[in-house]
């Protein structure tokens, strides 16, 4: 249960973090600025209609977590640079803990952090306000995934 609410608060935390950068230190890109405006309720339906999509994929909650910890860490170093490695730490420290003495299982979990991280590659070119929506749907979603994990009845 500590390890869940543990993962929990490193999403809070970095929502938060990133949210204030975006907002204070990293403006829009000036071509982002010619296109035409988004809506953002519906960016961010499609968003978690994506995420959505890509959970029932995901063989179990702790895999679901390692792909979702790999988008952030894609979008985390898109707007802050390759040195951040936020994201990176935490899904290690997770992967050791789901994983100390399963070598078959770490590389699955390390496969979905890589599939999290150029799936997201794939669809984010550069740091926007877009990217913030995708942040704060991706880490709602972590923390509902922390729930999950922190259920005692769960199946695993």
């Amino acid at each position: 249960m500590k390890r869940i609410l543990l993962i929990w608060i490193f999403l809070l935390a970095g929502l938060t973090a990133f949210a204030t950068a975006q907002t204070d230190d990293n403006p829009v890109d000036q071509e982002q600025d010619s296109q035409p405006k988004l809506d953002p309720e519906t960016v961010t339906r499609q968003i978690e209609t994506r995420i959505d999509e890509n959970m029932m994929s995901m063989t179990g909650l702790v895999e679901a977590m390692a792909n979702n910890l790999g988008q952030l860490h894609f979008l985390r170093t898109l707007c802050f640079g390759s040195d951040d490695q936020k994201w990176r730490r935490v899904a290690a420290d997770m992967m050791r803990i789901e994983a100390p003495d399963n070598p078959s299982y770490h590389r699955q979990l390390i496969q979905a952090f890589n599939a999290g991280y150029y799936a997201q590659k794939d669809r984010t070119q550069a740091c926007s306000q877009t990217v913030a929506l995708d942040v704060a749907a991706l880490s709602e979603n972590g923390r509902r995934l922390s729930v999950m994990l922190g259920d005692p009845y769960r199946e695993r």
